[in-house]
Parts: C-alpha cells; sequence; structure tokens
C-alpha cells in the first residue's frame, strides 16, 4: 500500500502488459502498444498505484517496465506460427518462468491484471495462474489484435477504478 496524494492509503497494483521490438532500445514505452496505454494509465503509474511490467520471450518471464533496459540484446518475436507451435517446450517455459515470477510479485502485489494481445503471453499467464493459484484479472482485449489493443485500451481507466474501489471495501 501506498498513500495517495489525498493521503489515503491506496493498494498497488500490477498491470502486465506484452513486450515489444523496443526492448531493444532499452524502454517498453518508446513504441506504439506501450504509449497508447500509457496514454490511458499515465496517471495511475504517476501516483504510484499502478506499476507496468511485460511478459517476455527474451527473459523469459514477467519484467518490470525499467529492468527491460537489461534486455537489449534481444530480438525474439512471440510469433504463435513461427516460434512457439514449432517448439513447444518454449512455451513450457515461458509458462513455468511467468509462474515463478507470479509467485514473486503476488507478496508485492494485491492485484495482478494483464492487458495481452499475444497468444502465448495470454495463455503462459493463465497456466501460470492455475499452477500458481495467484489470481490474474483479465483486462483483455477482446481478440487477439493490435486494433483490438489500441480500441479497447480506453476502458483501462475505468477497470483499474472498478478494481481499486472493490479493493477498499474488502
Amino acid at each position: 500500500m501506498t498513500r495517495s496524494a489525498r493521503g489515503v492509503m491506496v493498494t498497488r497494483l500490477l498491470l502486465i502488459l506484452p513486450c515489444n521490438k523496443c526492448v531493444r532500445l532499452g524502454d517498453y514505452s518508446l513504441c506504439q502498444n506501450w504509449r497508447v496505454v500509457l496514454k490511458h494509465v499515465r496517471l495511475f503509474v504517476e501516483s504510484k498505484v499502478l506499476d507496468l511490467a511485460a511478459a517476455d520471450s527474451c527473459k523469459p518471464g514477467i519484467v518490470l517496465w525499467g529492468e527491460e533496459r537489461d534486455l537489449r540484446w534481444c530480438d525474439i518475436h512471440p510469433s504463435w506460427d513461427k516460434l512457439y507451435v514449432k517448439d513447444p517446450v518454449r512455451l513450457e517455459l515461458l509458462t513455468n518462468n511467468v509462474a515463478r515470477d507470479l509467485r514473486e510479485f503476488s507478496v508485492t502485489y494485491k492485484t495482478i491484471a494483464y492487458y495481452v494481445n499475444v497468444k502465448a503471453y495470454r495463455l503462459a499467464l493463465q497456466k501460470a495462474s492455475e499452477i500458481t493459484g495467484v489470481k490474474l484479472v483479465d483486462f483483455g482485449p477482446p481478440k487477439l489484435s493490435p486494433l483490438s489493443y489500441n480500441k479497447h485500451a480506453k476502458e483501462l481507466p475505468r477497470r483499474l477504478e472498478q478494481l481499486l474501489s472493490n479493493q477498499l471495501l474488502v
């Protein structure tokens, strides 16, 4: 828990997004998929209510925003057809590492949500949640496409507000 600008205690949330090619530049937020989300959740991040992370094939696992600078060498695109279908062990490795990271983050964050439009990441997050018993909130998007991702990002502030108000009632 952290203290908001009004002095009220608020719960910290973690929102997992898909990684992107800007990992090579050391900052996920330089690419469009993160910029579109940040446009909508910036106030939550600035008020320290929300932290961002990425499901990433490079680590593999979950990488907190700011730690991607250690992955500048990466050049892995998480294509389902080209990467994960041809090598099912890779999905198992991703899932196991996501599970490891979820266990660690569940100690720090009361709620962990994801907004992911990459099939392998969504499957790994869902399976890792089952394995660990760490409850994840699926924010979508409804379709696994960049268009759906961009279109539905505007719903994130409302969904985060609902999550926060539900937590304060508990």
